[in-house]
């Protein structure tokens, strides 16, 4: 479990389940994806993190907020799977309600999850990436102190059938960065 000021971000429960597929079916939260995913393939997203954190020791955290206890969403490491030019990796990304967005908070998860994972697990880089159109992604990872080079632009093999969708930016951090 991280705490911050404002969140905790812990291990998922079973009542994550429900609100976690509210989230996931909001088509302003899944703009830039291809498709919502239903409760199925929430189910399913569930339990690929659920393995990955067995696997590795870490993933992504389900995030709440401290004061209500009210889940908000994810944020966290995980390592990606489709082939690219980057990969192997640690990918650090998050997945927040619309009703929280602009309040800082993925920034702020995900700031306490870079430092977890290169003072606690030894993790010397770490990536981030998303369709070249999620401007507000990008703001966070530059505020991370995340750095893109447009050399290393990429299409996204999983979406390169979606029209306007495919093109994706890569930003790196590294723990030498000072995090």
């Amino acid at each position: 479990m991280l705490i911050t000021n404002r969140l905790m971000l812990r291990t998922w429960q079973e009542e994550d389940l429900l609100p976690f597929a509210a989230l996931n079916q909001d088509a302003r939260v899944m703009q830039y994806f291809p498709e919502c995913l239903n409760l199925e393939g929430t189910q399913k997203l569930l339990n690929l993190i659920a393995a990955h954190y067995r696997s590795y020791g870490y993933g992504l955290y389900a995030v709440t907020l401290k004061d209500t206890k009210e889940f908000i969403g994810y944020t966290g490491i995980y390592n990606p799977i489709f082939k690219a030019h980057f990969i192997p990796s640690v990918s650090i990304g998050w997945r927040l309600a619309a009703k929280h967005w602009g309040n800082g908070y993925a920034t702020e998860a995900a700031d306490a999850v870079l430092h977890e994972a290169f003072k606690r697990h030894g993790i010397k880089e770490i990536v981030a990436f998303c369709s070249a159109n999620n401007l507000p992604s990008r703001r966070i990872m530059e505020k991370l102190g995340m750095i893109h080079s447009v050399a290393e632009n990429f299409i996204h093999p999983d979406f390169a059938h979606a029209k306007g969708l495919s093109e994706y930016v890569l930003y790196r951090v590294s723990a030498d960065d000072g995090c």
